[in-house]
């Protein structure tokens, strides 16, 4: 399988230190075997995030143990968004010094198991996307016309290893993190992505680190979430609400089972009434809970990395406004 650009994870490097982790690290050894070097991927695939990023709001009171107490904030899709597109900025002016292209990339959206796990809950999303068909189109013509990977397949097997090592560091040494259901995992910190988020965050292996991390914990939170014995009787609720409408569907999954298989016939009224069933039996004030627990409870034990990401992150946002900016 030839090598493909994959910026932010090209590098990264997984020991079998942790036993949950074994298969994992397995998995990440047996694919540098079958490409005989860290694959680098599609930009677009790999500078969309998954997790949710928090930052500490002051309480009434305004003491630090009230403020510790607060729940995080979410940052904006727009706030990433930004972050995202000066990550790309520095990223294309430290390759262009090594004497490569790179060109930044506009942002695509979140496919639909993104931004919907369980349930769409989003009428008016549901009314202009269904589930997510055209999304799903977007975001594979956007892989296949990358200009980074039509660059990067253009290069000889010489310049293609120059610019891998560009990009992402001549080996996977100078960051780490200890990443929960993985083990450790490692990453150069030199390379113009680690330049580009060290101009950033200013503090690189924190943020590594602490990205990694809560990264993994969102996705712990996901299937936490999802897997919740008190979804239980308020799916059976939405279960009947779909067939008073004439819906045949038993679980939010078996819709957008269906219409992943092509059928295109009643996608979008389909989408709109599992939306307004998911509102009006309660199911999606079940799953605001229930992810606003279960982040409570997974958070607690990583408090330092979480706090750090919220930090760095935020602190960024400024810098990464002026970088866009100039462009």
């Amino acid at each position: 399988m030839p090598a493909q650009f994959r910026p932010h994870q090209a590098h990264d490097r997984t020991s079998r230190q942790a036993a949950d982790a074994s298969g994992a690290s397995s998995r990440l050894d047996r694919r540098r075997r079958r490409t005989g070097r860290a694959a680098i991927g599609p930009l677009l695939a790999t500078l969309l995030s998954l997790a949710a990023v928090w930052t500490t709001a002051c309480t009434a009171d305004g003491s630090p143990a009230a403020r510790r107490q607060e729940p995080p904030r979410h940052l904006t899709a727009a706030e990433r968004e930004v972050l995202a597109q000066a990550e790309k900025i520095l990223t294309r002016d430290c390759m262009r010094k090594e004497g490569f292209s790179f060109w930044v990339t506009p942002e695509i959206p979140e496919p639909l198991e993104r931004l919907f796990p369980y349930v769409i809950d989003n009428k008016q999303w549901a009314a202009e996307n269904g589930y997510g068909r055209g999304i799903r189109d977007l975001r594979e013509t956007s892989a296949r016309n990358d200009p980074n990977r039509r660059y990067f397949d253009g290069l000889s097997t010489a310049r293609k290893a120059a610019a891998v090592t560009a990009l992402n560091g001549p080996a996977p040494e100078g960051l780490e993190a200890d990443v929960p259901g993985m083990g450790r995992i490692r990453h150069s910190d030199r390379g113009c992505v680690s330049d580009a988020q060290r101009v950033l965050y200013t503090d690189l292996r924190a943020w590594y680190r602490a990205k990694k991390i809560t990264d993994a914990l969102a996705r712990s939170v996901t299937a936490a979430v999802v897997h919740d014995p008190e979804l239980v009787p308020v799916t059976r609720e939405w279960a009947d609400c779909m067939h008073g409408r004439g819906l045949s569907y038993d679980k939010p999954q078996e819709t957008r089972e269906h219409f992943a298989r092509g059928s295109r016939a009643g996608e979008f009224s389909t989408a709109q009434a599992e939306a307004a069933c998911a509102q009006s039996t309660g199911l999606a004030a079940t799953l605001r809970k229930l992810t606003r627990t279960h982040r409570q409870e997974i958070d607690s034990h990583h408090p330092t990395e979480v706090k750090n990401r919220a930090s760095l992150e935020h602190k960024a946002l400024s810098r990464a406004h002026d970088i866009v900016r100039r462009g």
